[in-house]
């Protein structure tokens, strides 16, 4: 209190004594004196001020802590004192929120504060909390208790029933200590989803690309069905699969047989998990060969390859049946079918326009069906711009 005092007056006197430089140095006679006079009363309310202050800010504190929560789960809220000292005597009330809440105990008690007392009370859901000790005790910054709460719903208030609340020192008789009340909160922890992966049809040997978005999420863990979403397990990078643990999934050059596979991802595996919805791999790829190879069978290419927009595909029909054209991008979207329709023995030429697409890699996919089988052959093409 001294040096506070110390404080004040040391501020006042040199406010004071600028005013009166001011007021010898710029102004004489009535004028001056009301100049100096606006100078005084100006100089002590910003003394006041600064020094409401700096006691509010040194002020002890009991703090509710605001913890993120899951739904259908269990929670502690910390009790926390902050610059408390010589404390003999706590007797608080807190309130919460029954329809987010249900009160299960108090835990994590600190040593010093043995033979606590706690009772829950209703209407309104109230936690009081009774302690006492002949020896004052300092909890600097110090955690006194934990409340555990039951989560039924994943937002709520936490607070203290500050008017009675009280905290008074150890000393005879007992002096009521002036304290600060933060109050608490439970908030939802689960991360959003703002993008779902989405379904992808690829050729086989290519790339596919899986993508998942959260703005909140603080981890991921992609899983991968071959059951149809029966089982699931989780993945790790290796020569197949990349970015396991990132928003992106790539497949490198998918296997044929994964054709029906199912991906998903998990954000916050460790704690409020959230699953997205699962996307499904479909590998356009041969389904029989009857002991030919596609490439014998099938011929297929683009001239000129690179091309910056133009290119001509050639493709060779062994017999009678239904030819498609895809074109897939290296992350296994589709950009264009030019060719769908049945054909008759022979070579077929087609020129394209490829001008719509950025500059990159792609994968031109000739499918042929006829009595014989199924064939698939690529070619790889490259756009320069």
């Amino acid at each position: 209190m001294k040096s506070k005092s110390i404080f004040f007056f040391l501020f006042a006197h040199g406010s004071f004594m600028s005013a009166q430089t001011i007021n010898r140095n710029t102004v004489d006679g009535c004028a001056g004196k009301e100049v100096f006079s606006f100078f005084r009363a100006t100089a002590f309310v910003i003394v006041f001020l600064s020094c409401t202050l700096l006691v509010n800010a040194q002020l002890p504190r009991l703090t509710l802590g605001n913890i993120g929560v899951c739904e259908n789960s269990t929670v502690l809220v910390p009790l926390t004192g902050l610059d408390l000292v010589n404390v003999g005597a706590i007797t608080i009330f807190i309130d919460y929120d029954d329809q987010s809440l249900s009160f299960n105990s108090i835990e994590n008690i600190d040593p010093q504060m043995s033979g606590l007392i706690y009772n829950s009370l209703s209407n309104p859901s109230r936690i009081a909390v009774v302690w006492t000790k002949t020896s004052g005790i300092n909890f600097t910054n110090t955690t006194l208790l934990n409340i555990k709460f039951n989560v039924l719903h994943k937002s709520g208030i936490i607070n203290f029933a500050k008017e009675n609340c009280e905290i008074a020192n150890a000393s005879i008789p007992p002096q009521i200590i002036s304290v600060n009340y933060t109050d608490g909160s439970i908030f939802a922890a689960a991360p959003t989803i703002s993008a779902e992966p989405e379904n992808k049809t690829v050729p086989s040997h290519s790339n596919v690309v899986f993508e998942v978005s959260s703005p909140d999420a603080s981890g991921f863990t992609w899983q991968e069905s071959r059951n149809s979403g029966t089982s699931w397990y989780s993945l790790s990078e290796n020569d197949i699969y990349s970015g396991t643990h990132t928003t992106s999934l790539t497949i490198i050059q998918v296997p044929a047989n994964y054709n029906k596979f199912n991906y998903r991802c998990v954000l916050n595996p460790g704690s409020c998990p959230v699953v997205s919805t699962s996307a499904l791999l479909s590998v356009d790829s041969v389904s029989g060969f009857n002991g030919s190879s596609s490439k014998s069978i099938l011929q297929l290419n683009n001239t000129p390859n690179p091309f910056s927009a133009t290119t001509t595909l050639g493709y060779t029909v062994p017999e009678a049946g239904f030819v498609t054209l895809k074109i897939f991008s290296m992350t296994g979207q589709i950009m264009g079918v030019p060719v769908a329709s049945l054909h008759q023995t022979g070579s077929y030429r087609v020129e394209e326009n490829f001008v719509y697409l950025p500059a990159g890699i792609y994968f031109c996919q000739f499918v042929f069906k006829g009595s014989t089988g199924v064939y698939e052959t690529y070619r790889k093409m490259i756009k320069t711009n």
